[in-house]
């Protein structure tokens, strides 16, 4: 099996930067997004936040890089002044394991849509089981939880499952990093 290398080490902590970076970013579209649309704009934003894990581990294929992909983005939002403070922390770590369980379903075989798809999938189940208490989400009537989840579903799709696709392949075009 292989293992980290330097290069992979380095390359986490890019997309660790850069996503840190973005999600500081997003601070900027949600709270007007908030106002607009309630918690709803959480979950249209949502995919967005979870893109380090699947894309840490659709690049280096290794098991785990998922958890630190995303938890080090997490610890990258926090130094950089990001709203939510140290709770991210743990945030990135449920959502680095729900993006994780994704392609341990698939026994690590695949890297590809159903791997992809599977991630933005159980990162979607186990994030919203996390967020359902710490958003309250719990005492909203059945209707309204449905409807968060099927956005963030559909937000995790978009952006860790398509974009992340897309995204590696843009990789592989300029020999960035090696096909699967």
């Amino acid at each position: 099996m292989k293992h980290l290398t330097l290069k992979d080490i380095i390359f986490i902590m890019l997309i660790a930067l850069i996503f840190g970076a973005l999600f500081v970013g997003t601070d900027v579209i949600y709270a007007p997004l908030y106002l607009v649309i309630g918690p709803f704009a959480n979950e249209v934003l949502f995919g967005l936040w979870i893109m380090a894990g699947p894309l840490a581990i659709a690049i280096l294929r290794l098991p785990g890089t998922a958890v630190i992909g995303e938890v080090l983005a997490a610890v990258a939002e926090v130094l950089f002044g990001g709203t939510f403070g140290a709770a991210t922390l743990i945030s990135g770590l449920v959502q680095g394991a729900g993006s994780e369980l994704g392609f341990l379903t698939l026994r690590y075989k695949n890297w590809g849509w159903p791997a992809l798809i599977s991630s933005a999938f159980w990162v979607t189940v186990v994030s919203f089981a996390y967020e359902i208490f710490k958003q309250g989400y719990i005492h909203l009537a059945l209707p309204m939880i449905l409807a968060l989840f099927c956005t963030r579903l559909v937000s995790d799709l978009l952006f860790g499952a398509v974009l992340v696709h897309y995204v590696v392949r843009l990789l592989v075009r300029a020999h960035a990093i090696q096909p699967a």
